[in-house]
């Protein structure tokens, strides 16, 4: 589980590397060396004799810009013969005491004299700050103490537009002039988005820079970080396991968080855990932890990018460029450029179709998901699809169906919380294509109103009458097969068939459940709506009743019987058709009426119930004939010779049938 306090120290030491401590940081920083290698292979190269190569390091918030300064920081200071004559001088991501470039140059200062003892900067340049020209005067101050002590500066700096963007224009070509001129100062920035005025030629800082780009991490980077994280986290074993048995979850994990390290980092515990119950807390803590990083990510943007992404976020899936302009009512022209510049900054992904239109959706899908938590719309199931994107995401089939299951369990020994209960109720609901027989429990394990949202396919319906009754759990066939009301013809037939082969197990437990639902209803004009279960059992029952009633000459349970049977025909007459088995039982009730002779019953249930249209003709023409009196020629005549024989071959049957009765009577 992820606890509060582990969340608030990881988001310290995540947003904050710098309160880390050194020589942990240091033999923490396991990826990006290749970069970092390049960079200070450089550094330690210059002799700073004239202006160097300046370079901008490009990535979304998270990607590592502030742990690549930090240690680059670091292994200036650790080089015996490069901290002799140059300092590393280091600024937090927002600086909001510099508001012009002569604030730059008093804020370095302060920093030498504070982290490196070269005092009297500032108090030399005290008596400039009053001055139309102070900029030069406080530039020229800080260069002459840095001769003094034969330094050099290499400036590191984090979100550099953030910084410029504060100065006037003529400030940043004084920048640009200064670092092209002065061999003083070296620049190292870090930046979320690429800067327009390096792309713009018209621009002062244009081609300027070397800019290096903080792509998501590779699969190797990515298992370099996860050890690195076992290692401070005690988790080695589990680690080693899922690299081994499981790799495809790196692979998850790098889609999830878009390769970002951050992000990778504050997903680790739930990674390692992957448990559920304290699942939902614990990413909801995770996605409060990662808000700072979202919110300035989309701060960073310009209001169109801002409001494409808004748009892709609350789309998830890919959408087209032809979609967006309906979404943000923008031109398309102007849309396609804006998602080329949020590709460049890897906040956007680009994918191609089979035809000449991309697709476009969020590079990091678990920022699309803290965007759909925040910004999502509330209603009903609506609310919780952030939480379904991310385990769609997260787990594949199996672990779903793992996670529903232990979910069921929970439920019903009480051990989750109404809102993990209830949320985790609502989000289980999206997942149809899983095992009929978990989708099934599921739907009996969670609130009607929840329930309802679950879809129990015929297919998955008629596999779970099957499991049950092979399983001989004549209980949950009951429960099953009471479920549903429209039934079509397969599933009817299944439930007759397994109330016949079954009865002796089923009979008495479906008649008291019957009693049971029933005695609310006597005495009342309501009106009660039965299952087919209970039609298929009165069906069987009534089939078998109805011809013994008949044989023993009892008239009331004869009448009762009948009385039954024709409320029978009513129900099935609902129906469009009937299957094989009940045909073949109301076959059996409409004969048992003929032997006996109660005709116009018979014909009264025939016309009621929807049975096949020549088996209804030659039913009402074979009770014609019992009843008739007349000459078979004659009756025939009226009716069609060609049905003389199977009519008397069937009429022979009954007769002998009535004939044995009365001899056995």
């Amino acid at each position: 589980m992820v606890g509060a306090i582990y969340l608030l120290v990881m988001s310290v030491l995540l947003y904050n590397p710098d309160r880390k401590d050194k020589q942990e940081f240091i033999s923490e920083f396991v990826i990006r060396t290749e970069i970092f290698e390049e960079i200070f292979k450089d550094i330690k190269s210059g002799k700073m004799t004239t202006p160097e190569q300046h370079y901008l390091l490009l990535g979304q918030r998270g990607a590592g810009k502030t742990t690549m300064l930090l240690r680059l920081k670091y292994a200036v200071e650790d080089d015996p013969k490069l901290s002799k004559w140059l300092i590393p001088v280091i600024f937090s991501e927002e600086q909001y005491n510099v508001g012009e470039l002569g604030d730059l140059w008093e804020r370095i200062a302060e920093y030498l004299e504070d982290y490196h003892g070269i005092t009297g900067i500032t108090d030399e340049m005290e008596p400039f700050i009053q001055q139309d020209n102070y900029e030069e005067a406080l530039f020229r101050t800080l260069i002459k103490h840095l001769d003094q002590h034969k330094k050099k500066i290499v400036l590191l700096i984090d979100n550099i537009g953030q910084l410029l963007a504060k100065f006037e224009e003529l400030e940043v070509r004084r920048v640009r002039e200064i670092l092209q001129t002065i061999p003083h100062l070296r620049l190292i920035a870090g930046s979320p988005v690429v800067l327009e005025s390096v792309l713009d030629y018209q621009q002062p800082l244009f081609e300027f820079f070397k800019m290096i780009q903080l792509k998501g991490l590779t699969n190797e980077e990515s298992i370099a970080l996860l050890r690195q994280l076992a290692v401070v986290h005690h988790e080695e074993e589990k680690i080693e396991r899922i690299i081994k048995n499981t790799p495809e979850r790196i692979s998850t994990l790098r889609t999830l968080s878009g390769g970002v390290p951050r992000t990778m980092s504050l997903l680790f515990q739930i990674f390692v855990d992957d448990e559920h119950g304290s699942a939902l807390s614990d990413l909801e803590k995770v996605l409060d932890a990662v808000t700072p990083l979202y919110k300035h990510r989309m701060d960073d943007l310009p209001p169109q990018q801002q409001k494409i992404v808004d748009a892709v976020a609350l789309h998830w899936e890919a959408i087209s460029v032809k979609d967006l302009t309906k979404q943000v009512r923008l031109d398309s022209k102007l849309i396609s450029a804006q998602l080329r510049q949020l590709e460049k900054n890897q906040v956007i992904e680009k994918r191609a179709t089979n035809t000449k239109n991309h697709i476009y959706l969020l590079r990091e899908r678990f920022f699309n998901i803290w965007y759909l938590m925040r910004y999502g719309r509330k209603q009903d199931r609506n609310r919780v699809v952030w939480l379904v994107k991310f385990l769609e995401s997260w787990c594949d089939k199996s672990e779903i169906e793992k996670r529903i299951q232990d979910y069921i369990d929970k439920a019903k020994n009480g051990l989750l919380d109404k809102h993990t209960f209830e949320v985790y109720g609502q989000v289980y609901t999206f997942f149809q294509d899983i095992d009929a027989e978990t989708k099934y429990q599921l739907k009996e394990s969670i609130p009607g109103h929840i329930a309802q949202n679950i879809s129990i396919t015929e297919s998955d319906f008629l596999f779970l009458l099957d499991k049950a009754i092979n399983k001989k759990d004549y209980d949950s066939f009951i429960k099953i097969a009471k479920s549903r009301y429209d039934l079509d013809i397969t599933a009817r037939e299944k439930i007759a068939y397994y109330v016949n082969e079954h009865s002796g197990a089923l009979r008495d437990r479906i008649l008291k459940m019957m009693q049971d639902e029933l005695r609310p209803f006597r005495n009342t004009k309501l009106k009660f709506q039965a299952p087919y279960l209970y039609l298929a059992l009165s069906l069987s029952i009534n089939a078998d009743a109805l011809p013994k009633s008949i044989i023993y000459k009892n008239p009331e349970t004869t009448e009762l019987a009948i009385k039954s049977a024709t409320r029978l025909a009513h129900q099935l007459a609902n129906l469009k058709e009937l299957t094989s088995y009940e045909t073949s039982l109301i076959n059996n009730i409409i004969f048992a009426l003929f032997v006996g002779e109660y005709y116009q019953h018979a014909f009264k249930i025939i016309g009621m119930i929807p049975l096949h249209e020549t088996d209804s003709y030659l039913l009402r023409i074979l009770g014609s004939y019992l009843e008739s009196n007349q000459e078979e020629k004659d009756f025939f005549s009226k009716w069609g010779t060609e049905l003389q024989e199977p009519i008397q071959l069937l009429a022979e049957t009954l007769l002998a049938t009535r004939q044995n009765i009365k001899e056995w009577q």
